[in-house]
């Protein structure tokens, strides 16, 4: 028998009914057995519980419960729907106003946003004109050589001398 099948048996079990095959897939199935046991603790539970005497109403209780359910009973009117929306529809603006005013006072590079693709990129001849020297001068090789594609070694600067 499977599991779902014995579980839905086990009330029998609570009337005094010897059913054999829930006795004996009991002993072998320990899910089921935790959840005879389960199920006991549960009824013991109900029958605690069932033992104790009804709280006692508060003052007023009862004219309180007849006028909540009287709302609940009445539908609410057209005008209470559109203040709903209404106030929904102004929180949702401000929000989207609040969004819109972040993203335009926001720096147009930074952290946050990526730097725009023409500053990434350095042109080829901006790259082939320029030639850093160690010491931090910047020097651009002879133009006869770029006409020919080659790059020479940079001038040297006799500035310390």
């Amino acid at each position: 028998m499977l599991c779902d099948e014995i579980r839905e048996r086990l009330d029998s079990l609570w009337d005094g009914e010897e059913l054999p095959e829930v006795r004996q897939h009991l002993a072998q199935c320990a899910g089921c057995e935790r959840y005879l046991r389960d199920l006991g603790l549960v009824r013991a539970g109900f029958r605690v519980l069932k033992r104790e005497p009804v709280p006692e109403p508060s003052v007023g209780f009862r004219e309180r419960l007849v006028r909540q359910l009287g709302e609940l009973a009445s539908p609410p009117s057209v005008g209470e729907f559109f203040e709903r929306i209404g106030r929904r529809f102004v929180y949702v603006t401000l929000v989207l106003t609040f969004l819109t005013l972040v993203a335009l006072a926001l720096p147009s590079t930074g952290p946050i946003r990526e730097p725009a693709v023409p500053e990434l990129l350095m042109s080829t001849q901006e790259a082939t004109l320029t030639h850093v020297d160690p010491l931090g001068d910047t020097l651009a090789p002879d133009a006869t050589d770029l006409t020919r594609g080659e790059v020479s070694a940079p001038r040297q600067s006799n500035e310390m001398k």
